[in-house]
């Protein structure tokens, strides 16, 4: 990653059941950029059992029959308002999102690039791959592999003030059984014949099962971080305090609202 002399603010965030879609609020707000900020923001959250659906999802035939499975198998689920397709979050998978000045992601590949660039930094021991892996769940052309097998999936938010390029890392934890959860979730969605494409949960992994040493998720944003300062980073552990600045509180807010009236 080329950030040499800049400061980089860290904030980690575990969110509890039922507060995941307060991840995207926290998103959207870092992005209205309220308040002075560093120009670099390293955001890493976990959530509890729950599926962030994307925008595409919203045209599944059967999606309030498919949500309702979701929660008979105690997962949370909300529509995040970006594109895409739906994911499984929870203690075991980190979320990361990289949020730069848009000079220095000019472009939608640019940015992706960038993150791939920072992941495969902090894990020298893999051979990661780039490339979408078909019938994963949210399959895209930046997908993060390891012999063929997805461990990360990439998605973008972009506005006049910056760019935040975001990342789910399957860490630890059954990622069969997320698979398993994914494949359901459109089988009960999908109209006849099926509208969207099959999640064959062999197709995924986590980095736990592809290093030869146990990683968690303390463990991945330890590497991550590591990587900035390697690099030339300052790391300003100031962030989490200065969130609750009153002109944050009010973007975080306003975007809380906009995410529960998309979810309505």
């Amino acid at each position: 990653m080329e950030i040499a002399g800049q400061t980089v603010g860290v904030l980690r965030q575990d969110f509890a059941p039922g507060q995941a879609q307060l991840s995207f609020a926290h998103t959207n707000a870092l992005l209205m950029r309220p308040l002075a900020l560093p120009d670099v923001i390293a955001h890493f959250w976990t959530a509890t059992d729950t599926v962030i659906l994307g925008l595409l999802d919203q045209r599944l035939p059967g999606i309030a029959q498919a949500r309702q499975a979701l929660a008979t198998q105690g997962y949370d689920s909300f529509f995040r308002n970006s594109g895409g397709l739906g994911v499984v979050a929870d203690a075991g998978v980190l979320n990361v999102s990289l949020f730069v000045p848009p000079a220095q992601a000019p472009t939608i590949t640019a940015g992706y690039q960038l993150m791939a660039d920072w992941i495969q930094e902090a894990l020298p021991e893999c051979a990661v791959e780039i490339g979408e892996v078909p019938h994963s769940y949210c399959p895209g052309s930046f997908d993060l592999s390891i012999a063929g097998r997805k461990f990360a999936g990439l998605a973008q938010r972009r506005n006049s003030r910056g760019v935040a390029v975001m990342a789910y890392l399957s860490v630890v934890g059954d990622q069969l059984h997320r698979g398993q959860v994914m494949h359901d979730f459109y089988l009960n969605g999908s109209g006849t014949p099926p509208t969207y494409p099959e999640v064959q949960p062999a197709t995924m992994t986590t980095l736990a099962d592809e290093l030869t040493v146990p990683l968690t998720t303390t463990e991945l944003i330890a590497r991550l971080v590591a990587v900035l300062k390697k690099d030339g980073a300052r790391i300003d552990a100031s962030l989490p305090n200065r969130l609750h600045d009153p002109a944050y509180q009010e973007a975080l807010a306003k975007a809380a609202t906009q995410l529960a009236a998309l979810n309505e």
